[in-house]
């Protein structure tokens, strides 16, 4: 079974959502016919209490249950043998389109310039209140909460529901007033009834919130549920009564939350990008191999016709950071490298990316292996430390942790992704596994890293950079290893895993990377796809 099949349906599981176990994958390939098997299993119902990454006994559940073999129509089986079967194009065929020119702006960059901080109390006082009042805004822009009370104003309508419960003992009808309070969540905490309890303030005060987690809200999610994922530091609206000692009693938790309905960006012609992170060069781990197949099918080497199209139209190449593994990030790291020198680790790369083809500009920002700050936001990497890179000239775009461009008219925001770290050991049933459901948390809190004073380490600056004012049309994560694809309302999230295998780490951790898959959309269309590099055996 060549490795081309084996990467060709692991890519058509991925692309309809399905992930499965390597042994689950070895099972298919061991049947008669893999292919076949593959397309029953997408059209098949998958029970929604199958966990999200299927094991070789969930798949042979599924193909039995299945009343019937599905055929393939004869587009898939076309498009399927295509991919396998079809010779590659002949090596060093150029895919170079007439025009490199690129359509980029630049909307948020936090440069070197704009980032330093003196530490001061002061300082953070400045990022909490920037904070505040940005996501405040956004809360006054939604018709549901511009009425919306500070803590200290809703304490003094305490005498409301004495009113209310005055006039019901009258026999007059009359509905409990509710409120809405916009705050910053202080404290957090279980009561001894049970109950989820936090302290929302401002710059001018402070209450004390009960959530009856067996309520449920008004989008019918459970207060339980929306209670696990609030975040200290995080700037949230609850709405409900307040009691005669001027608690609220919430009713519901409103984020601040992406709007369902808005104009998305589009290009005008078709265009792609890809996005992948996580490179981790000079890794022993570093898988140069996949790494080098994905540059070679850039530059038109081993495409198959169905994709040369893709490939002569990709002029955009997304890294989230990680783009070589660093020295000294954790202890005894040096046991791992298989180039112990930063320096050298940059330049080693910017070798390889030198062979990307001229028509694609590559947008590159740090991670938290990458030889720069730790704390958010985190300014470009250094030229310093990666003058090779900056001699790629014109085609390379060196941007800080986050940074927000348009592209052809598509608004990316770009991250690395610290913060997964928080979410991942903070909200129940979050894991690195399914990296799309923590960057949902983070649009719905419309902020990139809310909780300080955890793992994500934060510079006190005057802006909080980590702010999500307005809303992107792909937000692009790493960090987490493992690719995923998906949707939160209007956003494309895309988390672009990694060129590195899985470390000693990882192991003790029990994370299983998924590398050598490429991310790509349409910029014309929105719509996604992968490449996988990695052979999965």
């Amino acid at each position: 079974m060549t490795s081309t099949i084996r990467r060709t349906l692991l890519k058509r599981l991925i692309g309809s959502g399905i992930q499965v176990t390597p042994d689950a994958l070895e099972y298919i390939l061991d049947l008669e016919k893999p292919t076949e098997a593959v397309e029953s299993i997408i059209v098949s119902h998958i029970p929604d209490e199958l966990p999200p990454v299927l094991s070789e006994e969930h798949l042979k559940a599924l193909l039995q249950t299945t009343s019937e073999t599905v055929e393939t129509t004869s587009t898939v089986k076309q498009n399927m043998g295509e991919s396998i079967s079809r010779d590659p194009v002949e090596k060093d065929v150029p895919l170079q389109s007439e025009s490199t020119s690129w359509d980029i702006s630049v909307l948020m960059n936090p440069d070197s310039d704009s980032v330093g901080s003196g530490g001061s109390v002061e300082d953070f006082l400045d990022l909490f209140n920037d904070r505040f009042k940005r996501i405040k805004e956004i809360y006054m822009n939604r018709i549901d909460t511009q009425s919306s009370l500070s803590p200290l104003v809703a304490q003094n309508r305490r005498n409301d529901t004495a009113n209310w419960e005055a006039s019901r003992n009258r026999g007059e009808r009359s509905r409990r007033p509710v409120h809405k309070v916009i705050g910053i969540v202080r404290k957090k905490w279980t009561s001894s009834s049970r109950y989820a309890s936090v302290t929302l303030e401002d710059p001018d005060g402070y209450i004390h919130c009960i959530i009856p987690t067996r309520r449920r809200g008004r989008d019918d999610h459970n207060l339980l549920e929306k209670s696990n994922s609030l975040l200290l530091d995080e700037v949230v609206c609850l709405s409900g009564h307040i009691n005669q000692d001027g608690k609220l009693i919430a009713n519901d938790i409103l984020f601040p939350d992406i709007p369902t309905t808005r104009e998305l960006g589009h290009a005008n012609h078709t265009v792609y990008a890809a996005f992948i992170s996580d490179i981790h060069f000079g890794s022993k781990e570093f898988l140069a191999d996949d790494f080098e197949r994905f540059i070679d099918w850039l530059r038109g080497v081993d495409v198959n016709d169905s994709k040369k199209e893709v490939v002569r139209n990709i002029r955009y190449l997304f890294i989230a950071g990680d783009l070589v593994d660093g020295i000294g990030v954790y202890p005894n790291q040096r046991d791992d490298l298989l180039v112990p020198d930063i320096y050298e680790q940059y330049a080693e790369l910017a070798d390889k990316l030198r062979k990307v083809p001229e028509r694609v500009k590559i947008v590159c920002i740090p991670g938290n292996h990458d030889a720069c700050r730790q704390a958010l936001p985190k300014p470009p990497i250094p030229e310093k430390f990666a003058g090779p890179l900056y001699d790629l000239g014109n085609q390379i775009m060196m941007l800080g942790d986050p940074c927000q461009v348009v592209v052809d008219g598509v608004n990316i925001l770009v991250t690395h992704g610290d913060s997964l770290d928080d979410l991942v050991t903070t909200i129940p049933g979050v894991s690195y596994k399914e990296p799309a459901e923590p960057m949902k948390h983070l649009l719905r809190k419309r902020h990139l890293a809310p909780y300080y004073g955890g793992k994500t380490q934060l510079a006190p600056l005057p802006r909080d950079w980590m702010v999500i004012d307005t809303p992107p049309d792909i937000v692009h994560f790493g960090h987490a290893h493992h690719n995923a694809i998906d949707r939160y309302r209007s956003v494309r999230i895309i988390n672009s895993g990694t060129f590195q295998d899985q470390t000693e780490f990882m192991r003790k951790q029990g994370i299983k990377p998924t590398p050598g898959i490429v991310s790509i959309v349409n910029l014309r269309t929105g719509v996604p796809d992968y490449e996988v590099f990695h052979d999965y055996r």
